[in-house]
């Protein structure tokens, strides 16, 4: 990707994991399964060689929900629970994707997914990126547990859903440490982020 250390990059790509995150979390809390917040993870996840951030989503407007949480976030507003709950999951994913650029195995693995959902039929993606999330997300540390209604976590379909979204947001976690961000970024750069997303 060029221009890598572009803050704007950095806040694109802290943008797509808080997207995808939140999408998952209500995924787990009310079930909210919209078709376009699943095409926007596919289309992010598909996405494997940006020219820019921007390139994963396609658009400004695919990003929309991502920037308003990261902008709320990142001004210091006093976040309610859900954006407690959606941020203590942000901090999970970073982690878990520092984790997985270390890991070439993994990366192997995922890239071969990747390339098996891109010939397969759209309606099987979210099983072949579920199994990739569950053989290879799964067993890393810290794993991710998202609180939410019964109803809906034991929900294959939904539980498939969600995996698919933890999984593009896993990737814009690994965008956001190719573009050079870090956990002190969130603390040191908050402002200049915010700048570039305003």
């Amino acid at each position: 990707m060029t221009d890598t250390s572009s803050t704007y990059n950095q806040a694109l790509a802290l943008a797509g994991v808080a997207q995808f995150t939140l999408y998952a979390h209500e995924l787990a809390t009310d079930g909210r399964d919209l078709p376009v917040r699943f095409e926007r993870a596919t289309h992010a996840i598909f996405c494997t060689d940006p020219d820019s951030a921007m390139d994963v989503y396609g658009s400004e407007a695919a990003i929309v929900d991502g920037l308003r949480y990261v902008r709320v976030q990142l001004s210091g507003q006093r976040p309610d629970a859900k954006g407690a709950a959606v941020a203590r999951y942000i901090g999970q994913v970073l982690k878990l994707s520092g984790k997985l650029l270390g890991d070439e195995q993994a990366l192997g693995r995922l890239r071969g997914a990747i390339d098996r959902a891109r010939l397969a039929d759209p309606d099987d993606a979210a099983d072949i990126f579920n199994a990739a999330y569950r053989e290879t997300i799964s067993p890393m540390k810290p794993q991710i547990m998202l609180q939410g209604e019964p109803t809906y976590l034991k929900n294959e379909l939904i539980q498939r859903r969600i995996r698919t979204q933890l999984l593009a947001a896993i990737r814009c976690g690994v965008m956001w440490r190719q573009c050079g961000g870090g956990f002190m970024s969130l603390f040191f750069r908050r402002k200049a982020l915010l700048a570039a997303v305003s």
